[in-house]
């Protein structure tokens, strides 16, 4: 199976090979039967790597412990549902992952084109052939998961014990399908570059595939939180560990991407390029500095060679962007509009400014290892924490005034209400006892933006229904069904507000202790009293398990069992913690154990209240639903729209008008 899996692999990048150099002699000879050919080439490709994946997987799932990737990150008593999982365990098979996946999405762009036959689509084909040529020459040449060993040995190293959870089975997929649908915007952006096509309509192609990276890529982000959270330890979701910035640093790129859309016109800008550029970029760059092993991380692979492979591809991107950029500088120019200092292009340039600055600064602290070494700079977690603060706290800000303001700079009144709703919010945490000027800043930021949201619901919702005899559910379903891309945007805005509110509460309030208890023996720690009752030892399947019993009181009131676990694996000898977590909206009760004396059954816990870390996961629903909504499509007023916009520019051409672009619904 491993032959066919490689045979499989070289066919496939015979395939792409053919695909782009067919599409580049079409696209220069102006030949649509070579264009055609090229198409068709993906496809075959697509098919040949889904045999590869076969291949892997079954290899995996037979235990085929004679291909040495099978072998590193196997055993048999690995279960299946990880077994399957291991496909992007290691170097190797998420290479393949990557490249199969990127084939999946350039036959689907290709094939969602037939019907509108773009000109751009082309193009956009040549840089995702070239693109996935990459990966399969990195799989072949640098990283073959079908190599296989010159003896079969009787098991395999097996999993990493921390990886094996229920979350590691989604994290990963939902990362690099955000990596990998970055690579569509960037296609279409050279497209426009190489084709000299900058009439064309660029944003509405765009932006749904964009819309699809970010929502996944954010997704996968917010997973990996989850899973850091209720298998390290930590005590908390987010340590700043260079994986983790890996996937946020292009997603903060790709929110501004998104903002650059919403300005007038349909046509690319300067600021397209840039972001879709960067985007891409690094998504790449996350890739090389956790494959290079030129920084360590919990989530690294071992040191590579291959990471100086995606620095040149990176390089290469760059330097073609950068070039195709200045041959079509004159065309990019436009005449650009007056506008006042509060108006809608002015919040939204302004945001764009501050997720670009937030994502620099997160960068520079990412690299800040490397740089260590030469001048002995370390940057710890305040670092982070505070730098992005500075930015994030405005952001937050925005997006409640945004809402309100209009093109022409004038700002609605009603901010009023929602700016009162945050100071009685901050009147309101005084009298709970919160005093930290900085927490009651939060807050009140987060209260105002989350009114202001609400506000623009309640407000449309109100003059929809004074138009229609409907009860106030089904005219809010009419709403937002009729303007989905204004309406899905406020509710992902809510569901940022409710991540803020939790990374601020677990962040900045979060209290703990280590504490040491007998059997039978209380301990408070907050409004929480924990009784101690035995530590028990069983034996499972590939380790032994030490469980300690927990009766959770408050107000000498029962509220519930916690049972942390220390897990020895005997495969491994590698000690991981099972966290007990009581989990409400207000706080998490967050319990390791972290030791124990076995003759008098003495153990010693690390304790942590954790406040609003729930609204963390709350605001990712919301998040992901909001998304959902602005990025479904309305076929029938799509098809209108369209329609009028064409016959407009119609009888403008005819009228020897210029054709003037429309403005974002």
């Amino acid at each position: 199976m491993s032959d066919l899996g490689f045979v499989a692999l070289t066919l496939a990048l015979a395939a792409t090979t053919y695909s782009f150099f067919s599409l580049g002699q079409g696209l220069r000879n102006s030949e649509e039967r070579l264009v055609s050919s090229g198409k068709k080439g993906l496809h075959a490709s697509t098919a040949l790597l889904t045999l590869a994946i076969l291949a892997l997987l079954y290899s995996l799932v037979t235990r085929d412990f004679q291909v040495e990737y099978v072998a590193s990150h196997t055993s048999r008593d690995l279960p299946l549902s990880y077994t399957i999982s291991a496909l992007w365990a290691g170097q190797e098979g998420v290479l393949l992952f990557w490249a199969y996946l990127l084939s999946i999405l350039a036959s689907v762009v290709v094939l969602r084109d037939r019907r509108r036959r773009s000109p751009l689509l082309p193009y956009s084909a040549l840089v995702m052939a070239g693109t996935q040529a990459f990966f399969l020459m990195l799989l072949i040449v640098v990283a073959n998961p079908f190599r296989t060993l010159n003896y079969v040995p009787a098991d395999g190293l097996g999993m990493n014990p921390l990886f094996q959870h229920p979350v590691t089975l989604w994290h990963p997929p939902m990362v690099f399908l955000g990596y990998v649908g970055s690579t569509v915007p960037l296609a279409f952006t050279l497209a426009v570059l190489i084709s000299g096509r900058l009439k064309d309509p660029y944003v509405p192609i765009v932006r749904p595939w964009a819309l699809i990276s970010w929502l996944t890529l954010g997704l996968g982000t917010l997973l990996g939180a989850r899973w850091a959270y209720v298998e390290l330890g930590w005590g908390q979701d987010w340590a700043w560990d260079p994986v983790e910035n890996a996937s946020l640093l292009p997603w903060l790129i790709a929110t501004a991407l998104l903002h650059s859309f919403v300005f007038r016109g349909t046509r690319m800008k300067i600021s397209h390029i840039a972001l879709s550029v960067a985007t891409f970029a690094l998504c790449i760059f996350g890739t090389f500095i956790t494959r290079s092993g030129m920084i360590s991380s919990v989530h690294a692979f071992a040191v590579s060679s291959i990471g100086l492979y995606f620095l040149g591809f990176l390089t290469m991107i760059i330097i073609a962007s950068i070039a195709l950029s200045f041959k079509r500088l004159a065309a990019l120019r436009s005449t650009k509009e007056a506008a006042s200092l509060v108006s809608r292009p002015s919040a939204l340039l302004l945001t764009i400014a501050l997720l670009v600055a937030a994502t620099a600064a997160i960068l520079i602290g990412t690299l800040a290892p490397l740089i260590s070494e030469t001048i002995n700079v370390a940057l710890t977690s305040d670092y982070f924490n505070l730098s992005t603060a500075v930015f994030v706290v405005p952001l937050i800000l925005l997006m409640g005034i945004c809402p309100f303001t209009t093109w022409k700079g004038a700002l609605a009144r009603y901010l009023a209400a929602p700016f009162v709703g945050a100071v009685l919010t901050g009147i309101l945490l005084v009298g709970l006892g919160l005093r930290d000027p900085l927490g009651l800043l939060a807050f009140s930021v987060c209260a105002f933006v989350a009114l202001a949201t609400l506000y623009q619901f309640f407000s449309g919702l109100r003059n929809h229904g004074a138009a229609s005899d409907r009860n106030r559910f089904a005219a809010l379903l009419s709403l937002v069904k009729r303007q989905r891309r204004r309406y899905g945007a406020y509710t992902v805005h809510l569901g940022i507000v409710f991540i803020a509110m939790g990374v601020v509460g677990s962040t900045a309030y979060k209290t703990g202790d280590r504490v040491t208890l007998e059997p039978g023996s209380t301990q408070t720690i907050g409004s929480y009293t924990i009784r101690y009752d035995e530590l028990s030892f069983r034996s499972e399947p590939g380790m032994d398990v030490a469980t300690a019993s927990l009766t959770i009181l408050q107000d000498a009131t029962q509220v519930g069992i916690l049972q942390p676990q220390k897990q020895f694996h005997h495969r491994t000898q590698q000690p991981v913690s099972k966290v007990a977590i009581r989990s409400t909206f207000r706080e998490d009760l967050y319990v390791v154990l972290a030791d124990w004396e076995e003759s008098t059954q003495t153990i010693s816990l690390q304790v942590m209240v954790i406040p609003l870390i729930a609204w963390v996961w709350i605001g990712g629903a919301v998040l992901f639903a909001g998304t959902v909504i602005a990025i479904w499509p309305t076929h029938s007023q799509d098809v209108a729209s369209q329609g009028i916009e064409a016959a407009i520019k119609r009888l403008r051409q005819v009228q020897g008008e210029p054709a003037v672009e429309g403005r974002p619904r």
